[in-house]
Formats: C-alpha cells, sequence, structure tokens
C-alpha cells in the first residue's frame, strides 16, 4: 500500500468541509488535482471513504472509521516536525559531554552558563571521564562528544586539537620542590615521595610513554584515583604530582605550587572527538561554539596554547573527518 501524506490531507480536509470546492481552496489545490488524490487514496485502501451527491459529500461508514486514524497520524507527524524545528532553532534539546575534570572546571562549567543565558530550553549533562571512559561513551552513543588527552587515536574517532599545555610538579609550597624558580631537570624529582594518578587517566599515560623519563619517575609510591582525592594530599605537604598546567590550576589557586619540567618539555594535547562520520547536533555544536568563547580566559595563561576556533568547530561538526 502507497499512502502519501498529500492523499491523507486531503481526505481530512474533505470531510471536515464536506466540499470538494471548499477543501481544494482550504489546500490551495484545484478541484480535480483533490479529486484525484481521493480517488487514488480509495484505490489504494480498496473502498469508497466518501458518498457523492449533487448536494453533499458525505462520509461512509468505513470513511467515518478511517478518520481519527488518519486525522492522528497528521497530527503526530506535524508534532514530529515541530520538535525538529525547535532542535533545529536550538529551543530545546540536549547535549552530553565527557570530558577530563579541569576541562570542566575550566572551560566547560563557563561554556555551559554562557549556553544557560543564550539557549535556557536545551540541557545539558556533563561527565568527568579517564579517557578510557571517554573514548567508550562517545563509541557507545553515551555523549555527543569528549574532551580529553588522546594517547593513542582510534580508528571510528573523528578528533580536532583544542589545547596543549606543559608538564610541571606540583607539591606545597614548603616542599623542597617549590624552592625551585624556573623550570627545573625531571630528574630533581628523584629524592621525593610522588603521588600519581591511576594508569587509566590520560595524564598519567602521557609520562609513562616517554622513554626519556627514567623508569623509577613511572613508579608512584602512592597511587589515588582522582583529583579530589589528590589534592588533600598535597595540601598537608606530602609529596608532588606530576600535572599538566591546566590541571594544576585549581591546585595552585588553592595555595600549592606548580614548576614546569623540562629535559624533556612534556606537553599533553586536549582533544575533542565525537564518533566517526556523525555530524554533531545543533545543540552540541553550539556548545562547543560556546566552549570556544570560554577557551579565551586561558589565551593569557602560562604554559596553555589555544588551537580550537569557531571555524574549527564548524569543520569538526560536519559528517567528514577534520585534520586535528
Amino acid at each position: 500500500m502507497n499512502v502519501t501524506l498529500k492523499q491523507l490531507r486531503a481526505f481530512v480536509a474533505v470531510a471536515h468541509a464536506q466540499s470538494f470546492t471548499g477543501a481544494a481552496a482550504q489546500l490551495h489545490v484545484t478541484q480535480s488535482t483533490l479529486t484525484a488524490s481521493i480517488q487514488i487514496l480509495e484505490g489504494e485502501i480498496g473502498m469508497r471513504l466518501f458518498d457523492r451527491s449533487t448536494r453533499a459529500v458525505q462520509l461512509t461508514a468505513q470513511g467515518q472509521q478511517f478518520l481519527p486514524a488518519a486525522q492522528r497520524l497528521l497530527r503526530e507527524l506535524q508534532q514530529a516536525l515541530d520538535d525538529m524545528r525547535q532542535t533545529a532553532d536550538l529551543q530545546r534539546g540536549t547535549v552530553a559531554v565527557a570530558a577530563a575534570a579541569s576541562f570542566i572546571d575550566y572551560v566547560l562549567s563557563a561554556a555551559v552558563a554562557d549556553m544557560a543565558h543564550s539557549y535556557p530550553g536545551i540541557r545539558v549533562r556533563l561527565t568527568e571521564a579517564t579517557t578510557d571512559d571517554a573514548c567508550a561513551m562517545v563509541l557507545d552513543g553515551e555523549v555527543d562528544f569528549a574532551v580529553t588527552t588522546l594517547v593513542e587515536r582510534p580508528a571510528l574517532l573523528d578528533a580536532a586539537l583544542v589545547l596543549t599545555d606543559t608538564y610541571g610538579s606540583v607539591q606545597h609550597a614548603e616542599h623542597p620542590l617549590s624552592a625551585e624558580t624556573g623550570p627545573m631537570r625531571w630528574s630533581r624529582l628523584a629524592p621525593h615521595v610522588m603521588v600519581a594518578l591511576p594508569k587509566a587517566s590520560g595524564i598519567r599515560a602521557l609520562v609513562d610513554q616517554q622513554p626519556q623519563i627514567a623508569d623509577r619517575l613511572k613508579q608512584p609510591a602512592y597511587e589515588v584515583a582522582s583529583m579530589s582525592s589528590l589534592s588533600p594530599l598535597l595540601a598537608r605537604g606530602f609529596g608532588y604530582a606530576v600535572l599538566p598546567a591546566l590541571a594544576a590550576q585549581p591546585l595552585v589557586e588553592d595555595g600549592l605550587r606548580f614548576v614546569p619540567l623540562r629535559e624533556p618539555v612534556l606537553r599533553r594535547s586536549l582533544f575533542v572527538f565525537k564518533k566517526r562520520g556523525r555530524a554533531l547536533t545543533p545543540a552540541a555544536q553550539a556548545l562547543l561554539e560556546k566552549t570556544c568563547g570560554a577557551l579565551q580566559a586561558l589565551a593569557t595563561a602560562r604554559h596553555v596554547k589555544l588551537y580550537l576556533d569557531e571555524a574549527a568547530v564548524r569543520v569538526f561538526a560536519q559528517p567528514g573527518r577534520p585534520t586535528a
């Protein structure tokens, strides 16, 4: 059966107007066109829907039975189209994002606040995630996009570079390492107690992969599950942690000291990524554009270099794979 939207609209219009002439005027078509649509519909269904006379047009018993279903189909289709228009116009929608904790704190939180002001009908869900978890969430369709370190680029992801930041040691202001006045060698860390994030963390994984960094600096005496667990240990003067500058920023604001490391100078790259070949929804693209605006607060930050801008977002949002 091949029943078209045009035929359903013609049927409902004639049923309401009880006139082919009136229904044709309502739909802005000729009467012959309307009559042909009804005849084709009756042929597809295999029964008459109207009794026609010189004085009136009335529904048959089968037409009366079919009318509520036809009205419901048209109403549901119109509602679906209205919903899609509202989504396209950013009046409604949902965006889900997974990201590194530091990026949520210093960039996405500001972007979401701006988003709420510009598009109050858009709902946003942020999830703090490690690199492995963020990749899995993107590939499973749980989030629209993610922003974390990509130590290895999975083949099923599209990615664009957001920023790079330099690694350094973070410790209490009275810790011996805080006496350093400038970038210090990694070898200076060796005599001191290290507290590290888990191996699943992209921050830790990037350090572990560097052959220039001594193995003893990849074997922490203490390991914690998250940044929230790391902060109180360092605040008590217990050990040091190796972190990129953006991740270290909240600890520095709480009074800890960040000393950049050299030989080698190690930089973390944060990428925004989505599932390969998928276009971002209008709401997700809008949030990413707001993220570009929020990134400008870091433009003067030491040890942080920005790359993502609105032009890059427009390329990234399309189904084709961008160059990171």
